[in-house]
């Protein structure tokens, strides 16, 4: 008897954990867009020169625009032919931008295809690779197995990559979606004692450890 308490007690650990990564799961993505779209632009204005410079940057602030006043038609043409001539810089902003537009309409796996793209697209800057294998990872979580997405994360949770706190974050979701508390109770852990991560991340992670009896 004692048994299925426990395992009652389990399921709602878990059950709170996934309503915490429901709430908190969208200001992630939107935050790690949002860092990109702030240092896109000082990051790539040196890989061209001036002129080509000015015009990627002008098409791709009218992209953003015209995404924003929900003109979504004209913004994914925008932005297509950004990701097509913007090359290794605005290029990769441009796919960046066209999958999150695909997510917010709803269109996961096309979402998970163009992160993919960044991903594997030898000629964008690594940092912006390691952004896009982390996106698709969150947006294929209810449609991808956890062993596949856990191996996907590996590069990204290395000593010194910039995105490791938040792979550390989306693998222990994982371990909780799988019904895993020891593994994600470890994961979140040693997230929220790591002085390296943000604040308002290792905060995520102990409100989350405390949900799931941590």
């Amino acid at each position: 008897m004692a048994d299925i308490f426990q395992e009652v007690d389990e399921e709602l650990r878990q059950d709170r954990a996934n309503k915490l990564w429901k709430q908190y799961g969208a200001y992630v993505i939107a935050l790690a867009v949002a860092i990109v779209v702030a240092i896109g632009g000082y990051r790539f204005w040196q890989d061209y020169t001036r002129k080509q410079a000015e015009e990627r940057s002008a098409g791709y602030e009218v992209a953003i625009q015209m995404a924003a006043a929900n003109n979504t038609t004209a913004a994914i043409e925008a932005l297509a032919k950004l990701a097509e001539d913007g090359g290794a810089g605005y290029g990769t902003l441009a796919r960046l931008r066209q999958a999150a537009i695909a997510a917010e309409q709803g269109d996961a796996e096309g979402a998970v295809l163009m992160y993919d793209k960044v991903t594997g697209d030898d000629s964008a800057p690594g940092l912006y690779r390691d952004l896009a294998r982390l996106l698709a990872v969150m947006h294929a979580m209810d449609s991808t197995d956890q062993a596949t997405l856990v191996s996907k994360l590996e590069p990204l949770l290395v000593a010194g990559n910039a995105w490791r706190p938040l792979a550390a974050e989306v693998t222990a979701v994982l371990a909780i979606k799988s019904g895993d508390l020891a593994a994600a109770r470890k994961t979140l852990g040693a997230l929220a004692d790591d002085a390296t991560a943000p604040a308002r991340l290792r905060a995520r992670a102990t409100e989350t450890l405390k949900a799931i009896g941590g």
